[in-house]
């Protein structure tokens, strides 16, 4: 039977969703780069007066060679500034779970989802206010919990749904419709159930513990890059620590308990002569496994102190946004020096053809529908017999007069049909 770690690493949240920090942030970097470009050629496409409140670059602007200047370019945000926005808006979208009475699960989904949005899509294309409700909205239904659009807006104080569903399939697209998240509070009951079965556990002890072990992984893994870099029992054994680090040791201990037992007296080993005692040749043997080697390898202390640094790791990063600092992001004085310049900032250089999602899903709408009419109208199509139905069945094989004809062709020529199975040579 496959065990837990190796059925992790079946998971969509292993495969698609995590990396080291350099990846990550190697990752960061090339989307900020990307959105970049991409933006500051729409933006030079726009009539000057229709960007005159950017901000200009550092370098003066060149005009182009009929004279007239060209427009005015911003300052785009870089990758650091974008990831502290996003784990300020991170924060925001939490704060909007409590106010609409959102479980745990529907919480951190909707987190796991819009953090993972904006590694591969730049938060000056797709505006954070609005997709950080979309994410709630759509976190709701991968967990199972199905709210009308219409009652769901209404709590955020809106008024039109299609702000929420115009967002819905670009976050699935950013998601790579991966929508199962793994979490560490399933985690957190079955190491209260394995402390609690303890002789001498303090029941007190273990219920303050799980209360602050809880209220850490309400936030801190959720508004950090925790989720990118460790599986869910790392992430709750790191939250275990910060709330009490006896009873996490403890917990590890008893997991990672094997001791190797000491080397046999080698019977079943063959000598180094290669012969037995009678002088005779030893049968040739492969060494055996000791059945304790199996549990060494995945109980040994070697393992142990190997999962200790990762949990290590894991609780410093945490620590640097525990459940306290949820008021250091509703901050005022904060908001004002740290956030509010890169939100005017962000509001010169965000994506003009992107940036209003319900345009931008009519656009799409129309495109489509003109493509879908210009294929039904393609005079080449029909004159040489390629249109839609038959391009379509065309991967069923293919058609039956055709194959008829191939296979008569192929029996009555030269007779290379009859006297070699497989055909002439390629």
């Amino acid at each position: 039977m496959a065990t837990e770690d190796e059925r992790y690493r079946q998971s969509s949240q292993y495969q698609l969703w995590s990396f080291s920090p350099a990846q990550l942030a190697e990752m960061r970097e090339k989307t900020n780069a990307a959105a970049r470009a991409r933006i500051a050629e729409r933006l030079s496409s726009l009539p000057a007066h229709s960007n005159s409140t950017s901000t200009p670059a550092s370098s003066v602007n060149t005009p182009d060679p009929d004279g007239t200047p060209a427009p005015a370019l911003p300052e785009f945000l870089t990758a650091a500034e974008e990831a502290q926005l996003v784990t300020f808006f991170t924060s925001e979208l939490l704060r909007a779970g409590d106010h609409a009475e959102m479980s745990d699960e529907i919480k951190a989904t909707a987190a796991a989802f819009f953090r993972r949005f904006y590694v591969t899509n730049s938060i000056m294309t797709y505006p954070p206010q609005e997709m950080l409700i979309v994410a709630l909205f759509f976190g709701c239904k991968a967990e199972g919990s199905f709210v009308s659009i219409s009652d769901f807006v209404k709590t955020f104080g809106k008024d039109n749904p299609e702000e929420v569903l115009a967002g819905e399939f670009l976050l699935c697209q950013g998601l790579r419709f991966a929508i199962d998240v793994k979490h560490p509070f399933r985690a957190l009951r079955g190491a209260l159930m394995e402390l609690a079965a303890l002789p001498d556990i303090d029941r007190a002890r273990l219920g303050a513990a799980e209360t602050r072990a809880r209220e850490i992984l309400r936030f801190s893994p959720l508004i950090t890059d925790a989720y990118f870099h460790y599986t869910p029992s790392q992430i709750m054994l790191a939250a275990l620590s910060l709330a009490d680090r006896g009873l996490a040791e403890r917990l590890i201990t008893k997991t990672f308990h094997h001791v190797s037992p000491p080397p046999d007296s080698g019977a079943d080993t063959p000598s180094a002569s290669g012969t037995d005692s009678g002088g005779a040749a030893a049968p040739s043997k492969t060494p055996a496994v000791r059945p304790g080697e199996d549990k060494a390898q995945i109980i040994g202390s070697h393992l142990r102190d190997k999962v200790l640094g990762t949990i290590e790791a894991c609780r410093e990063m945490l620590a640097k946004e525990l459940p306290e600092r949820r008021e250091h992001w509703t901050n005022k004085a904060v908001i004002k020096a740290q956030i509010t310049p890169l939100r005017k900032k962000l509001n010169k250089c965000r994506d003009p053809e992107r940036w209003n999602l319900i345009e931008l899903q009519r656009t799409r709408r129309q495109q489509a529908s003109k493509k879908a009419d210009s294929e039904d109208d393609d005079p080449d199509d029909r004159k040489d017999g390629g249109n839609t139905l038959q391009s379509d069945a065309a991967v069923f094989g293919e058609p039956l007069a055709a194959s008829r004809d191939n296979k008569r062709r192929k029996v009555q020529g030269n007779g290379t049909g009859l006297d070699d199975p497989f055909g002439g040579p390629l």
